[in-house]
């Protein structure tokens, strides 16, 4: 495990972050760079132009991604996912249960289907980001 020389001061400030968000130090630095990386990428694209940082609370863990309301992609940014992109939030959302459930024995683990419409929040207002849902593109409908 990588080690990260830091001041007392920031420890604490860290520590503190870390009780009132009910995270571990090392997720509370990993949100922060996630918001700067997310912030700071260069838009290529239209569609990047239109990704809304999102996240979810699972099992008292945070993960973060973003989340494109024109295509309905979302992308985790969190490890160890690290910027795999879902075609829609619910296999996304199954995917960090999923993650979840690996860690526990197999008698305590659940399923992993999962409404992403309500599993996701916007980062910045904490609504579900169903409230983001636009209609499918006609050439993405089945």
């Amino acid at each position: 495990m990588p080690y990260v020389e830091v001041s007392q001061d920031t420890d604490r400030q860290l520590a503190l972050l870390a009780r009132w968000e009910k995270s571990s130090k090392g997720e509370v630095i990993a949100r922060l760079l996630t918001r700067l990386t997310v912030a700071e990428e260069p838009s290529g694209s239209a569609n990047e132009d239109a990704r809304v940082p999102v996240y979810a609370r699972y099992k008292k863990q945070r993960v973060e991604g973003w989340f494109d309301p024109a295509t309905r992609r979302l992308g985790i940014v969190s490890p160890p996912w690290d910027g795999h992109v879902f075609d829609d939030p619910s296999p996304a959302a199954g995917a960090v249960v999923e993650r979840a459930n690996s860690l526990l024995p197999r008698g305590e683990r659940v399923s992993t289907s999962r409404n992403g419409w309500v599993f996701w929040r916007v980062a910045a207002t904490g609504e579900k980001i169903e409230t983001l849902r636009t209609a499918k593109p006609a050439d993405q409908r089945s």
